[in-house]
């Protein structure tokens, strides 16, 4: 094409009516408004709404990639707009979940019927709806109250017909993700050494090198990895707290292990307490084993005077890569460093023994001598014990009655003679002969063993004694004392405590792998790992039908959540002592779901407690005692204090019997939902004592409102607070309509805080487009060497280019004829301007998306040697440009590009279809005057402070 016939084609023509593909394109874009989800088609702002509710739910439970998605995604559901390929599997059950709990025409719901997939943890949202308080300050929740529940049938009820629980059976062999080298500028040839040191104490044992790097890792102290510079950008501090947390449980099932084979203590607090004081000693043992063979690596600040804490650490590092690794012979290492490890600390009666050591040394006069060490930050007692006679024992431990038990516990192990080894062999042959299976058990019972016995892969008799065993309730031993002798049975107390070690364990072993897979540079939310909670074993409980087979008394129930979730451990103590680590790669496929499902996320009152520290409030808990001893219930009253002083009250009455812990976690739930009611769009179904904590929550946060960092700004945005959600997903009418909502319930009190919520907003827009967090930078950090790999990086590069810079003082014309003279030399080009004469585009940065999407295509269409036709005009105040490209598979060239234009520069969006390329100018939207929150939000949206000031060159870039 001539120079010429493109500067024609470039003029003003005389009707600024569209041609015949860009209107076909327009109409094509204006058509896509819905989605269709589960065979019915969704409008775009349910979809965006619901996006949002099941983000806020990943965030809860620290799933941050999830929560990415969810984020993403929802800013791509608007008008003319579609996601790229179908949804994801994992995220299309919980949309549907939550839009099948919206009711009506325009998809509202009352605040009571919260689909559980946005549901927050700890939820009490089910049941009757609320009654209304008298406002003011102080409102309380109140509930009609619930029959009482009774187990006592009359003679003319049928006794209800026998139905055995159908049981999930099948077993999965665990496979995990490959685990990332860690660098080795930081491990060096460190890993050699731990795994000499590993090989001579324990005997011959293979290590590969990816073992080798890893335990080199794990003999690094945090100082060392700081002074190595390499803490933020390579491995995070967070990676050798979860080797250290894995090296904890690692190194509790091996004692547990070690103490449960050989003795059987007659109440499980004396084997709680036993294992408390063996793990104390083993991380001595330990610890000084590491020191001894110069394992540990520390920054020259912490090396002048290295507290023993710190070679403790490591070794448990080192114990948490082995497991990590799925090196088994851990328990050789710890058997081998801490001699004694199946020998009882204490006597299984329980006696305390520095008592027990005075009673039976009080002839020879026994005494104690104390020498401490370390800082004053960690100190470590030893204690001396000494009799007139020369017996002398040592103990060490953090405290001087710490050390002082462990120096009359190894006295009293040198000294068996007397009453207290006749008092520990009685205990000891009670309980020496192995539990049988009942013989005369209820069907229940007897088909729970059974299939648990299928379920975990157990055909031992003594193990299924101790499964009946795992199924026994205390209640059941104690009217049934005769038939628990003659099987030689026990309540599943012991089993239990010995199964909430293995089900941590477990949980952390699943957990750290997981996330270590991912990367070595977590972050405190991603690096987190609870300890099951005991609604976490009650539900596993519940998966594995156990209400049905545990034994119970005539006054206890089996479906009891405490009764369950014992249940439950003890089982898993079962199959661990059946089958030990195996259970690490293979196990039934309910326990690995409901591993894999854990969700690792604060409490409550946790959750409260962070969200109301960023803006100055501060809370505690009073608490009032109802009912009768048996069924004592707690309500929980938080008392909140914002910046200014001014207090508010909420409780909330409790359901049934409940204790001081769950009545917080309540009421901190009511208060965080309530918090939740305008991102949900659910002011409307507040009752007014709950419209006044919400008024009064908003004026906290907007009174205690100061800088924030990018970690806290992600919260809010995961929380919903104060509309931040809908300013990065870009939902601009949703936030009019929320600041409107807001502004009703304040009143002229926002007004003179604005200046810092602004600020606050274009804060969070930043992150949003450029942030560490965005798409843009998530797509830039792409480290693969595919060629989709390379396009998502050069398209990240372009787009952060639009964002950060854009022309000045020309127009969208000028933009279009430079880019024709420097592409027509190098392929043909055809244009066809319906542009109208006053067509002015605000956003510097729409000019330079304008200039960027030209240059991607045509470097496109010049790959491929194949023309690009480009048509322009404006529609309803949107320039539109559509670039055809011939021969050219425009998605995957074009898709990872357009989506990230969309979701990065204001007022803009780029479409992609098979055979060309969409683009929308949007005019700037009017700001609403009435509503200055409004204006807030909206001019942090569309603010180009992180513009640069000079013009981009209009040639190629």
């Amino acid at each position: 094409m001539s120079r010429w016939v493109g500067i024609v084609s470039l003029r003003d023509t005389a009707a600024p009516t569209p041609v015949h593909r860009i209107a076909l394109a327009i109409e094509a874009a204006r058509a896509r408004t819905s989605y269709s989800l589960g065979g019915r088609q969704i409008p775009y702002e349910r979809m965006r709404r619901a996006l949002r509710r099941v983000g806020q739910t990943y965030a809860a439970r620290s799933e941050w990639d999830r929560w990415s998605d969810c984020v993403d995604l929802a800013g791509d559901f608007f008008d003319g707009s579609a996601p790229v390929g179908d949804l994801p599997r994992w995220l299309t059950g919980e949309l549907q979940s939550v839009l099948d709990g919206e009711t009506g025409p325009t998809g509202r719901r009352t605040r009571h019927d919260k689909p559980q997939a946005a549901a927050r943890p700890g939820s009490r949202r089910s049941g009757p709806a609320r009654q209304k308080t008298a406002p003011g300050t102080s409102s309380v929740r109140t509930v009609p109250a619930r029959p009482t529940r009774t187990r006592q049938r009359t003679a003319a009820e049928p006794s209800r017909p026998y139905i055995r629980v159908e049981r999930q059976r099948t077993l999965r062999d665990v496979t995990h993700p490959p685990l990332p080298r860690p660098p080795a500028s930081l491990t060096g040839t460190f890993g050699e050494v731990v795994r000499a040191a590993v090989r001579d104490t324990m005997g011959e044992w293979k290590a590969g090198e990816e073992a080798t790097a890893w335990l080199g890792l794990a003999a690094s102290h945090r100082s060392h990895l700081y002074e190595s510079g390499l803490a933020e950008t390579a491995v995070t501090p967070h990676v050798l707290g979860m080797l250290d947390a894995l090296g904890r449980t690692t190194l509790g099932v091996i004692l547990i292990d070690a103490y449960v084979g050989k003795h059987q203590p007659e109440k499980a607090g004396t084997q709680s307490s036993e294992h408390h004081r063996r793990s104390a000693a083993a991380r001595v043992a330990l610890g000084q084993w590491a020191a001894d063979h110069g394992l540990v690596r520390m920054g020259a600040g912490e090396a002048q005077r290295p507290a023993p804490s710190v070679a403790e650490g490591v070794a448990r590092q080192i114990l948490g890569v082995l497991s990590l690794i799925g090196a088994h012979d851990t328990a050789r290492l710890v058997g081998a460093v801490c001699a004694g490890i199946d020998h009882a600390a204490v006597d299984t009666s329980g006696t305390d023994p520095v008592t027990e050591a005075q009673n039976l040394f009080a002839k020879e006069g026994l005494t104690y001598d104390y020498t401490e060490q370390g800082p004053d930050h960690s100190k470590t007692y030893t204690a001396t014990a000494r009799t007139r006679s020369g017996r002398t024992a040592q103990g060490t431990a953090p405290t001087k009655k710490a050390a002082r038990a462990a120096a009359a516990r190894t006295l009293l192990r040198g000294h068996p003679q007397g009453q207290r080894r006749q008092e520990t062999q009685a205990a000891a042959a009670r309980f020496a002969a192995p539990p049988q299976p009942y013989s005369a058990a209820p069907l229940g019972h007897r088909d729970a063993v059974s299939d648990l016995a299928a379920m975990f892969e157990i055909d031992d008799r003594r193990a299924e004694g101790l499964l009946g065993q795992a199924l026994t309730h205390s209640s059941y031993v104690y009217e049934n004392q005769a038939a628990a002798t003659a099987h030689h049975q026990r309540d599943n107390q012991l089993l239990a405590h010995h199964g909430s070690v293995v089900l941590d364990h477990l949980a952390r072993h699943q957990r750290t792998r997981r996330t270590l897979a991912q990367g070595l540079v977590p972050d405190e939310d991603e690096a987190r790992i609870h300890t099951p909670a005991n609604e976490d074993t009650a539900r596993l409980g519940t998966e594995l039908a156990l209400a049905e087979g545990v034994l119970t008394g005539r006054g206890e129930s089996g479906q009891r959540p405490s009764t369950v979730a014992g249940a439950a451990q003890a089982v898993l103590a079962t199959a661990w002592r059946t089958h030990g680590t195996r259970l690490l790669h293979r196990r039934p496929a309910v326990l690995d779901d409901w591993l894999t499902g854990l969700q690792h996320r604060h409490d409550p009152v946790t959750v409260l407690t962070y969200l109301m520290s960023m803006f100055g409030v501060t809370h505690v808990f009073e608490h009032q005692l109802t009912g009768p001893d048996h069924l004592q219930r707690f309500t929980s009253t938080a008392v909140l204090r914002d910046a200014r002083g001014r207090t508010h009250r909420w409780a909330v009455p409790p359901d049934g019997p409940c204790s001081k812990t769950d009545a917080d976690k309540a009421t901190a739930q009511d208060i965080l939902e309530v918090l939740s009611a305008p991102a949900d769009d659910l002011v409307d179904a507040l009752t007014p004592a709950e419209s006044d904590l919400l008024r009064y929550l908003l004026r906290a946060q907007l009174d205690g409102l100061g800088a924030t960092n990018e970690r806290q700004r992600a919260r809010m945005v995961s929380g919903g607070l104060l509309g931040t959600d809908l300013l990065a997903t870009g939902d601009l009418d949703a936030f009019r309509t929320w600041a409107e909502r807001v502004e009703s319930l304040l009143g002229p009190d926002a007004e003179p805080l604005l200046d810092t919520l602004r600020e606050l907003y274009r804060q969070l827009v930043h992150d949003t487009r450029l942030g560490p967090r965005s798409l843009v930078s998530r797509m830039a950090a792409d480290e693969g060497t595919d060629h989709a790999s390379t396009v998502r990086r050069n398209a990240a590069e372009a787009v952060r280019r639009a964002a950060r810079t854009g022309p000045r003082d020309v127009s969208a014309r000028d933009i279009v004829q430079d880019w024709w003279r420097d592409q027509a030399s190098r392929t043909g080009v055809t244009i066809r301007d319906d542009m109208r004469q006053d067509i002015v585009l605000s956003l510097p940065s729409q000019l330079s998306a304008l200039h960027e999407t030209l240059t991607w295509c045509g470097e496109a269409a010049e790959a491929a040697g194949t023309p690009i036709d480009v048509e322009l005009t404006v529609h309803d105040g949107t320039l539109h440009a559509w670039i055809g490209l011939h021969e050219v598979d425009v998605r995957a060239a074009c898709e990872d590009f357009a989506r990230l234009l969309s979701r990065t520069l204001p007022c803009t969006d780029c479409l992609v279809d098979d055979d060309h390329v969409l683009l929308r100018l949007h005019g700037l939207p009017g700001t609403p005057t009435a509503s200055p929150l409004a204006v807030a939000g909206l001019d942090a949206y569309l603010s180009e402070h992180f513009a640069m000031k000079e013009p981009i060159s209009l040639g190629t870039p």
